[in-house]
């Protein structure tokens, strides 16, 4: 997995954090309440939007978790 480099904007939105991970925008609004990732700011409207290293950070705890990476 890994972040496409197509995507100019600073900050993603939960779609684009659920494409990265083949997941629903249900499964990364439940990661956030579970305080798995933390957005970087909210909007006005109520939107959350992710800095790219943390979805990075995220995909490296997840890839460690199910055991990747280790010798």
């Amino acid at each position: 997995m890994s972040i496409p480099e197509s995507w100019s904007s600073p900050l993603l939105r939960p779609g684009d954090v659920a494409e990265v991970f083949g997941v629903t925008t249900s499964t990364v609004n439940t990661w956030v309440r579970r305080g798995h990732l933390t957005p970087a700011l909210v909007t006005l409207g109520g939107h959350r939007r992710f800095l790219p290293e943390q979805v990075q950070d995220l995909m490296a705890t997840t890839h460690q978790d199910q055991g990747g990476g280790q010798a």
